[in-house]
């Protein structure tokens, strides 16, 4: 099996990643017993109950390293103990349990106006913010809606631990569209548009 990478050309590196479970432990705190209790039945209800994960650069990086060809570009294959093993969509479906389905057609492309009930209830209106102000925002949040609430904790679940986007990094609006229909949001393929997201960063 002919590595991507020659042995003889192998390097030291490093990998970072901006994911933070930490949220999760926010989230818990922050949420009352009944939000919780929604929280679970959501589509990211079941990653609240996951362990405290620390992320390996160095194992990443050696995995990396043992990059072999790929018959398909949606696909990772490493060579491993003299076997040929599989990274794809399945495998993430499985491991994550999130729905990995066909992406449905694009609500809106169009910039939201800051019109929709949740964004002006739980984001102050605001159509440009970054991860940093989200968190912000969840931590100072209060509201007797539960529902708002845990439209806002699934947001701040989102973009911090599935997506680990930098604080700096602004959110997009379709996101946010999204959760005007909680149940429209929980059938959102995100397993799909993670698997995308962390292909494309490897």
């Amino acid at each position: 099996m002919e590595l991507l990478v020659k042995a003889a050309e192998h390097f030291p590196g490093k990998i970072n990643s901006t994911s933070s479970t930490a949220a999760v432990k926010c989230i818990k705190e922050k949420l009352t017993e009944a939000q919780l209790s929604l929280f679970r039945t959501t589509c990211f209800g079941k990653l609240l109950d996951m362990n405290d994960l620390k992320f390996s650069g160095q194992l990443v990086h050696h995995l990396l390293l043992r990059q072999i060809p790929s018959p398909d570009k949606s696909e990772m294959w490493f060579a491993i103990g003299g076997k040929r093993l599989r990274f794809s969509i399945q495998e993430f479906c499985l491991i994550t349990g999130l729905e990995c389905g066909p992406e449905p057609p694009v609500l809106s492309k169009e910039k939201g106006d800051g019109s929709g009930s949740f964004r002006s209830s739980m984001l102050n209106g605001e159509v440009r913010f970054n991860n940093k102000t989200l968190e912000a925002m969840f931590k100072a949040a209060s509201s007797d809606n539960d529902e708002d609430m845990v439209k806002l904790a699934l947001l701040y679940f989102l973009e911090t631990v599935l997506f680990g986007k930098d604080q700096k990094v602004y959110i997009g609006a379709q996101h946010v569209e999204l959760l005007e229909d909680l149940e429209t949001f929980n059938k959102y393929p995100w397993g799909r548009k993670c698997y995308e997201t962390t292909l494309n960063c490897l």
